[in-house]
């Protein structure tokens, strides 16, 4: 409770910062100026990240309490000791994407959240979620593999892999460079399979529906936002002379693609966790419908920009309600099958209210967050 409580002043001292700056906050690490030292940046989107993963980490951690507590008679036990280091470790991760200034270090913190996430969603250790978590982890890894590589070509190309360095060197009048493109697309493939948009998506159902609730609930809301951060860095702050019209179409397609395909296979589904996880896949869609609604300086680009950080905040907690609710659903009844859940309202009225109203968000009923951002 104590480090999370700190995390959040932290977060919410790093918001304030910004806001009363008006713009980005640097801070140079050790004193030495990149390209030779690492520089941590915060703006608004990072500012709004990191108190939007510090709220969700310590609700996760509030409902773990009793089912990650260490028994009375134990010291130690296994399953809780992993839980509250990886989530810790989780945390960490996602603090350094949402900060991070320079390329490698964000790769080093996209393994960071890789070997944090994949031990959270195997703690039950049964069958299904070993397969889900080995899954999830070739995904990932083959993703790193493909950022790693386009981060190498653009230093090799330009000398720096500072983000700021990197937006002046390559600049709107040398982007021809064929190593611009090739690093491009290599490092977006990758975000793509850690974010799990259309057709890259196959590992995310079986990881989110099987992991314990907490983990479910931290993935979903934010793991996966941090390759989609990446992907925004990426071409709005590296390379923003690149992104052109037929670039951000692409991700606009895949986005649309993967709102019908994720809905259509939410509404087959027979388990609640199971639901909410295709869910998360029809709306990372929706995050990816910003890119070619925010590039260039027509009239809707700022609607556009705003409408993807708000519908990014609106998923994380909307979505960690609703695997937190499923969750306590699962524990009450011993399953999550929808075919079973009848008069579970008058049960559980309050559980159930918090589900709708994370699945009201998610439709964009006012006066959600979701219907600002759709």
């Amino acid at each position: 409770p104590v480090a999370m409580a700190a995390g959040l002043a932290v977060a919410a001292a790093i918001a304030m910062a910004v806001v009363r700056a008006g713009g980005p906050v640097v801070y140079v690490l050790g004193g030495w100026m990149p390209p030779l030292g690492i520089a941590l940046r915060a703006d608004g989107f990072s500012a709004v990240m990191l108190v939007t993963s510090a709220l969700v980490i310590a609700a996760a951690g509030y409902y773990a309490r009793t089912t990650f507590a260490t028994p009375a008679s134990m010291t130690e036990a296994r399953a809780p000791f992993a839980f509250w280091t990886l989530l810790q470790g989780l945390w960490a991760g996602l603090n350094v994407v949402f900060v991070g200034g320079d390329l490698f270090n964000l790769y080093v913190a996209l393994e960071m959240l890789t070997f944090a996430a994949v031990p959270l969603v195997c703690l039950g250790g049964r069958a299904e979620t070993l397969q889900a978590a080995l899954r999830y982890l070739l995904f990932a890894l083959v993703g790193s593999v493909l950022y790693l590589l386009g981060a190498a070509l653009l230093y090799g190309a330009w000398g720096t892999l500072d983000i700021a360095l990197l937006a002046q060197r390559i600049g709107i009048g040398r982007g021809a460079d064929p190593a611009v493109y090739v690093a491009a697309g290599l490092m977006t493939a990758g975000l793509l399979a850690k974010t799990a948009l259309f057709p890259l998506h196959l590992w995310l159902p079986p990881a989110h529906a099987n992991a314990p609730a907490p983990a479910s609930a931290v993935l979903s809301a934010l793991v996966v936002k941090a390759s989609f951060f990446l992907v925004v860095r990426l071409w709005f702050s590296v390379l923003p002379g690149q992104a052109t019209g037929a670039a951000m179409a692409t991700l606009g397609v895949l986005g649309s693609c993967a709102i019908l395909f994720g809905s259509v296979l939410a509404l087959r589904q027979a388990r609640l966790k199971l639901l909410i996880a295709y869910s998360t896949m029809a709306q990372i869609g929706y995050l990816f419908l910003m890119f070619p609604l925010a590039i260039g300086a027509h009239p809707w680009s700022a609607i556009g920009w705003n409408g993807g950080v708000m519908q990014a905040l609106s998923h994380a907690l909307a979505k960690a309600a609703m695997f937190l609710a499923a969750g306590l659903i699962a524990e009450a009844l011993g399953h999550d099958r929808l075919a079973g859940l009848r008069g579970l309202g008058r049960a559980m009225p309050m559980t159930v209210f918090a589900l709708g109203l994370g699945g009201l968000s998610l439709m964009g009923l006012p006066p959600s967050g979701g219907f600002f951002a759709k």
